[in-house]
């Protein structure tokens, strides 16, 4: 059994809820399995001024880095000391590093979910229509490194313009004329906008475990057939945008792989060392029995 004494170093999650994580899960494994002093531990932010509080603390707690998640991705760059090109782009932090320079804020998000549509589908993105649901830190890493990696273009959907303008303001800096926002009205994006799309991505909480579960912001006769439906929602594996994508006969592709890749990122970050991707993808395999 492993006992944290004097020398273990810690990594933080910080965001709200947490119940539905898994990353302590596969960190922890992973630590167990290299025989590393390490522990990994989720905790509950209750609101900005306790992140405050938690991220000024890290260094007396022997807290070497963090991971942080809905809804601090965005506000957690003001109590940073610098930031990684990666999360400077987008403007999103989801990886946190202690160094000599102070809190350095990374963003490995975007490019784990990219790896993971990769991978899955065997294909590049480049030179298709990107439909965007959320306008939070994960929807902007998702933005940036589709953006980057070729799409024609990204059409937001979202409820909250102010959200979504500063998203297409972001990208505009970047990729001009490439992102715009539709407005969802607290209403399932409208078919012909799911008919314009080639990659279909959710990143929101619509569908997660708990009181988002069982609920999709896509009608599921709105799909057609070569779609490729995708997820950063991992728990449950399979949400009902997924399911009706699946029906509909599109591609589809669950938030399990950006939850491997991400984590393996951050953890090279913190260790200077590789994880265990295969470990981290077994782990979370088991985890659903399949």
């Amino acid at each position: 059994m492993f006992c944290p004494n004097v020398d273990t170093r810690f990594i933080a999650l910080f965001g709200n809820p947490l119940k539905q994580t898994l990353s302590p899960l596969l960190h922890n494994t992973v630590f167990e399995s290299k025989k590393m002093n390490n522990l990994y531990y989720p905790l509950e932010i209750q609101s900005f001024e306790d992140l405050s509080k938690a991220i000024k603390t890290m260094h007396i707690f022997n807290v070497i880095g963090a991971n942080v998640t809905m809804p601090y991705k965005e506000k957690v760059i003001e109590l940073l000391d610098g930031l990684d090109k990666s999360a400077e782009q987008c403007g999103a932090v989801n990886t946190v590093v202690t160094t000599e320079r102070g809190l350095i804020g990374y963003n490995t998000d975007g490019m784990g979910f990219l790896n993971s549509f990769v991978e899955t589908f065997g294909l590049s993105p480049k030179g298709k229509t990107l439909l965007l649901m959320g306008a939070g830190g994960a929807a902007k890493a998702v933005a940036f490194a589709f953006l980057n990696a070729g799409v024609s273009k990204v059409i937001v959907y979202n409820n909250s313009q102010s959200r979504a303008m500063s998203l297409v303001e972001r990208v505009e800096k970047f990729f001009p004329g490439k992102c715009e926002w539709r407005p969802l009205n607290n209403k399932p994006v409208p078919p012909e906008g799911v008919a314009e799309a080639d990659i279909i991505v959710n990143a929101t909480k619509v569908g997660m475990k708990g009181e988002a579960e069982g609920q999709s912001l896509i009608l599921p006769d709105s799909f057609h057939p070569g779609q490729f439906v995708c997820d950063v929602v991992y728990n449950p594996p399979e949400t009902k945008l997924l399911a009706d994508g699946k029906k509909a006969g599109c591609k589809i592709l669950s938030g399990d792989g950006m939850l491997v890749y991400q984590a393996a990122a951050a953890f090279k970050l913190w260790f200077g060392i590789d994880s265990d991707v295969e470990l981290m993808k077994r782990t979370f395999r088991n985890y659903f029995g399949f």
